[in-house]
């Protein structure tokens, strides 16, 4: 959850960009932050300390994390802005990804 939702403040659809910065997370480090702590624990930390971070990335997607992972929800990025970010402009087509959906759905995965 976003800060500002564990906070009870009003909030918007900056909500989803937090969101996708904490899945982005979970997919590099394959859990999400705070998973060995209890869920209160966690969304505590997640209102009251700094943005969860990942280490050993690229410069490229380390900014795409922190324009998502901003604290102040207006200061954070739109996901119009992410859209144009270079991460993902130098991302391939998505179409490289068929032949992978394929191979799991024949059960034929690594």
């Amino acid at each position: 959850m976003a800060p500002e939702v564990i906070s009870k403040s009003p909030y918007g659809t900056e909500v989803d960009v937090w969101s996708m910065g904490i899945m982005v997370v979970e997919m590099v480090d394959g859990e999400p932050p705070y998973f060995s702590e209890t869920p209160v624990a966690a969304m505590k930390r997640l209102r009251d300390e700094l943005a969860p971070t990942v280490r050993n990335i690229s410069p490229v997607l380390k900014d795409f994390l922190d324009r998502m992972l901003t604290r102040e929800p207006l200061e954070r990025a739109s996901a119009t802005d992410l859209l144009e970010h270079p991460f993902l402009l130098q991302s391939g087509s998505p179409q490289c990804l068929v032949p992978l959906v394929e191979q799991y759905r024949n059960g034929h995965y690594c």
